[in-house]
C-alpha cells in the first residue's frame, strides 16, 4: 500500500512565478475562485489596510498569475525545515506528500500554482474537497500531519494521525506554532530514511521529542 504524507500549506507564500499561468482549473476550484470575488473582504481575510489589499489583488489576479511549484509556493516553518533543495530524494518527496490546499484540493509539490490567499475554514472550503480528496486517498496509508481545519477536508480508512506534544509541570499540550520546526524536520526524516511504517516512529528524536506509541512528546 502506497504511502502517503498529509501536510497543510503555509498561509505564507511566495510571490511571482517563472512558468506560465493555469490553463484550466477544476469545477471546485473555479466555484471557490467566484466565491472569492462575491465575498467581503475584510470578513474573508481578516486583515487591514495594506495586508488587506495586497490579499484582494493576489486573489483578482489567480487565472492570469504566473505559476511555480507548489513546494516553492509554500514558505514558512515548516516548509523551512523540511529544506526540499538539499533533499536528495526530491522525487520520493514529490511522489509522497500532498498538500492540502483550500483552493486546490491535494496538491503535489511539483504542482505549478499561482499565489492565492483562501484559508480551508473559509467558503465551506473543506467541505467542498472532501469527497474529491477522500476518493484520491482511497488504498492508501496515511501519515497524517494536518491541523484540526484541514482534517474536515479529508477522510481516509488507512492511516495514523502524528501529533506532537508539550508536556510542562505534568500538563500535556499541543505543541501548536512551536511544533511548526518538528513537524518539518519530521517530514524530511521520513523521506531520507524511507519510512513506511508507524513502529519506525521511535527512531526518530530530534529537539528533544520522543514517541510514545499515540504521539510524540517532549518534557519542558
Amino acid at each position: 500500500m502506497k504511502t502517503i504524507i498529509l501536510l497543510p500549506p503555509s498561509e505564507g507564500k511566495a510571490d511571482g512565478g517563472n512558468k506560465p499561468p493555469l490553463k484550466s482549473v477544476s469545477g471546485i476550484t473555479a466555484d471557490l475562485i467566484e466565491a472569492i470575488k462575491e465575498a467581503d473582504p475584510k470578513k474573508l481575510y481578516g486583515l487591514k489596510e495594506k495586508a488587506l489589499a495586497k490579499a484582494v489583488a493576489v486573489n483578482d489576479e489567480i487565472l492570469n498569475s504566473k505559476t511555480m511549484p507548489a513546494i516553492e509556493r509554500y514558505t514558512g516553518v515548516v516548509y523551512d525545515a523540511i529544506d526540499y533543495r538539499t533533499l536528495k530524494n526530491k522525487s520520493d518527496f514529490d511522489k509522497k506528500v500532498l498538500i492540502v490546499s483550500g483552493l486546490f484540493g491535494l496538491v503535489s509539490p511539483a504542482d505549478l500554482i499561482p499565489n492565492y490567499r483562501l484559508k480551508i475554514d473559509k467558503l465551506k472550503a473543506a467541505k467542498l474537497w472532501l469527497d474529491s480528496n477522500s476518493e484520491q486517498l482511497k488504498d492508501r496509508f496515511v501519515i497524517d500531519l494536518l491541523p484540526q481545519a484541514h482534517k474536515k477536508a479529508v477522510k481516509y480508512d488507512h492511516g495514523i494521525e502524528v501529533e506532537f506534544v508539550l508536556k510542562k509541570a505534568g500538563k500535556k499540550m499541543p505543541a501548536g506554532h512551536q511544533g511548526k520546526h518538528i513537524k518539518g524536520r519530521f517530514v524530511r526524516w521520513l523521506i531520507e530514511n524511507n519510512i513506511a511504517d508507524s513502529k519506525q516512529f521511535k527512531d526518530f528524536k530530534e529537539e528533544g521529542y520522543t514517541w510514545t506509541g499515540d504521539f510524540f512528546l517532549k518534557e519542558i
